[in-house]
């Protein structure tokens, strides 16, 4: 406030905000009106330059959508393409470390990574809260509690509260595909947030695909074993006893140890918790009871 000339601060912030708190925050702030009518708009040049950011980041992002689908329509999803979405948002939203995983057989595998993040191809065991994170049917929802087992980096305690973590579902037709994490220095506005939402939605799809194919291509052994023995196999993720899955086929429990036994050698398995690991992987639930 200038001393002596009250009329040039009629529309401080103090003022107005004492008189009516609804406009002084939504309008009149002190940068917004310049308290000596002749002396430079700072207030005005500093939301210009806001404005102009807010505006580079949006075409960054705009140009992020463009060339990710663009990868999709010509060239399909391949580990370059998503090692190059992980690197580009990382460096768009200021991450300093980063990973895009695909859930498969229980844990999530490593698809991409910067930073301090587990290496490609390492699976980490879906527990705990990931596996209340992905638990179908999955709503969109980013969580940002720090899990120390997901990352190959242990932030002290001291320094978790300058560093946060973001966590993002990745699904398709809300069923889990994936994780993608990121760990930044600043937080991330709702713009941001709204990308990388739209962003999973693109890799959920993307990354759902070759699920299925992959899944399709691994089932062609299941031509050596016999139709009984199909529906046998198909119920062993579900943990039941042999008394149990004889209930539910209508055979005897003895019947179903021969079963077993007779999966196990075709399909070269050492134990019947290799052949439940087998049988997820087919693509058969643990709730097949």
């Amino acid at each position: 406030m200038l001393a002596g000339n009250h009329n040039e601060v009629a529309f401080c912030r103090r003022y107005i905000h004492n008189t009516s708190p609804a406009i002084g925050i939504s309008v009149y702030t002190e940068w917004h009106m310049p308290v000596n009518p002749h002396s430079p708009a700072d207030g005005t040049a500093l939301a210009l330059r806001h404005t102009l950011k807010q505006t580079q980041t949006q075409i960054g992002h705009d140009r992020l959508f463009e060339k990710f689908g663009h990868q999709l329509f010509t060239s399909g999803w391949s580990a370059t393409l998503v090692q190059w979405l992980l690197d580009e948002i990382c460096l768009q939203f200021g991450a300093q470390h980063g990973l895009i995983s695909q859930q498969h057989a229980g844990a999530l595998k490593i698809l991409a990574q910067r930073g301090n993040a587990f290496p490609v191809g390492v699976r980490i065991p879906m527990l705990g809260v990931l596996a209340q994170w992905l638990k179908e049917p999955i709503h969109f929802k980013v969580h940002q509690q720090y899990i120390p087992g997901l990352w190959a980096l242990q932030i002290p305690a001291d320094d978790q509260s300058t560093l946060l973590c973001y966590h993002f579902p990745i699904a398709c037709q809300q069923q889990a595909v994936g994780l993608m994490a990121l760990i930044t220095g600043n937080p991330l506005n709702a713009n941001s947030l709204q990308t990388l939402y739209s962003l999973c939605g693109m890799l959920g799809f993307a990354l759902h695909r070759p699920a299925q194919a992959s899944t399709m291509l691994d089932t062609s052994y299941m031509q050596k074993l016999t139709p009984r023995e199909r529906e046998v196999f198909a119920l062993l993720p579900s943990g039941a006893s042999n008394a149990l899955l004889a209930t539910k086929l209508g055979i005897s429990p003895g019947t179903v140890k021969i079963h077993i036994e007779r999966i196990l050698s075709k399909l070269a398995l050492n134990d019947r918790t290799q052949a439940a690991v087998k049988a997820v992987e087919a693509g058969f639930k643990s709730d097949g009871l």
